[in-house]
């Protein structure tokens, strides 16, 4: 399986980003989020992938870090949900803004998302809702609250390239920095992450 790819963005349009591998391009369908996070064409970019089989033939998925990775393949494992509304879903909304939507059950917000009926919704809190307790740990102990400093500075991490696993050590005993978690700016976080990783 093609767990990530390393190379030259050469292309991107709304859905998906032609990555250059050694001389190979890989096309790579992605959400709007991920790809705007890409960078300029001719940039070196790094993505998460999975490799799934559609319509008889392999299709690349691509993704900002491995949390956006994990929500795409819960959301494909509900029933009525394959991988172009997941991809919607994710364009929609960040992964740590997605959790919290799936954690308080607004299945309204889900709605939101052209294809995506009121029973789709709730199908998708239901049977995803007690699996988050295990995504949450993609970005350490707990999921930050959508619009937080963390959550800001964990989506501008993945963005620079760093794992969500690489985040979740950053942000590791931030506890014991001088300001308090709430007295900090997004910036600020991003700093003390970029320090930590080297």
């Amino acid at each position: 399986m093609i767990a990530s790819l390393t190379g030259v963005l050469e292309q991107r349009d709304n859905n998906a980003a032609i990555i250059n591998v050694g001389g190979v391009g890989f096309l790579c369908l992605m959400s709007t989020s991920s790809l705007m996070a890409l960078g300029s064409v001719g940039s070196t970019v790094r993505v998460e992938t999975l490799l799934l089989m559609k319509n008889d033939a392999l299709a690349l998925y691509g993704f900002a870090g491995a949390e956006e990775r994990a929500l795409f393949e819960s959301l494909t494992s509900v029933s009525g949900v394959g991988a172009k509304y997941a991809l919607a879903i994710l364009s929609a909304y960040a992964p740590t803004e997605l959790t919290n939507i799936i954690q308080t059950g607004d299945a309204t917000r889900l709605t939101a998302v052209s294809g995506i009926g009121k029973k789709t919704a709730q199908r998708i809190i239901l049977e995803l809702k007690g699996s988050l307790d295990t995504l949450a740990g993609l970005t350490g102990a707990e999921t930050p609250e959508a619009g937080s400093a963390e959550a800001e500075a964990a989506l501008a991490l993945q963005a620079m390239g760093f794992s969500a696993a690489e985040i979740a050590l950053a942000f590791a005993g931030n506890e014991e920095a001088n300001a308090p978690d709430e007295q900090r700016s997004a910036s600020d976080l991003i700093r003390l992450a970029l320090k930590k990783l080297g």
